[in-house]
């Protein structure tokens, strides 16, 4: 179907070249030419066309015309094939990137399964994305850092403040590549690349589509970075001594105390999109 339009565009472009080409264009050169009506010979004549005065852009021979409008449309058709081999040429190396060994990783986890950390990673942000969508708060918190938590709950409150939703759905995972490690004293961090389409637009009180599109999906390429805590111990208050869940931060439910544990499984700390483009 794009391929028809585009046809139809040169089409409808070349017409309005051919048609143009044999109008003579009056463009206001008939009279003096220069300021406070001198003209601009020395000798006291006006300059203008040998037609009688007007200067003329059209041209009477029709051979002219046809090569005119041949070599429009020559570049044209050579401006839309270089565009596109350019955008083709961008998108491919948009994700040309360097994937990290899978042994490097395995020093620091020996049981670390690329497969199942692309399901894994895959499934935290579709969460994180769904609850955004949702305003729920809890599960963000599950499945980000602190610092990140903090900053999408601000965000949400003030979309929620202008009585909009951010509509995000249909998720599709293109492709994926691990491209740094970095380990600290308590956990480890796996940076990635990833490539995915959904629809996502933002919708009003009325559900009105007021940003984005909810015709056709957006493909991203995200740049994100998901942190587990490597200590095997079980996550305790340091205050009370209470059990606590397997989140890298907890509110002690009998303390009240905010802890930071080094017992979690994989969250999301850092996500940048890199590039975004219509389907």
């Amino acid at each position: 179907m794009k391929k028809y339009k585009k046809i139809f565009g040169i089409i409808f472009m070349c017409l309005i070249v051919f048609f143009a080409v044999n109008l003579k264009a009056d463009s206001g050169w008939d009279g003096s030419y220069g300021g406070g009506g001198s003209s601009s010979s020395s000798g006291g004549s006006s300059w203008s066309s040998s037609s009688g005065g007007s200067y003329s852009s059209g041209s009477d021979n029709p051979i002219i015309n046809i090569i005119v409008l041949i070599i429009f449309v020559y570049i044209i058709y050579k401006s839309m094939t270089k565009a596109k081999t350019q955008n083709k040429v961008t998108t491919d190396m948009k994700y040309k990137i360097s994937p990290i060994k899978i042994e490097v990783i395995k020093e620091v986890l020996p049981d670390f399964d690329k497969n199942q950390f692309r399901q894994t990673t895959f499934k935290i942000y579709k969460d994180i994305q769904e609850a955004w969508m949702e305003f729920d708060y809890e599960t963000l918190k599950e499945n980000t850092t602190n610092e990140l938590y903090n900053t999408y709950r601000s965000e949400l409150i003030a979309l929620k403040a202008k009585k909009q939703k951010n509509i995000m759905k249909d998720f599709e995972l293109l492709d994926f590549e691990i491209v740094d490690m970095e380990k600290g004293i308590e956990n480890i961090s796996l940076k990635i690349r990833a490539l995915i389409k959904c629809y996502d637009y933002v919708i009003d009180k009325n559900e009105k589509v007021v940003r984005g599109t909810d015709k056709r999906k957006v493909v991203y390429n995200y740049e994100m970075t998901f942190t587990k805590g490597l200590s095997k111990n079980k996550n305790k208050c340091p205050n009370c001594n209470a059990p606590l869940e397997k989140e890298n931060t907890s509110i002690c439910p009998y303390c009240n105390s905010t802890v930071i544990n080094t017992n979690y499984d994989w969250v999301l700390s850092k996500k940048q999109m890199i590039s975004q483009e219509m389907e």
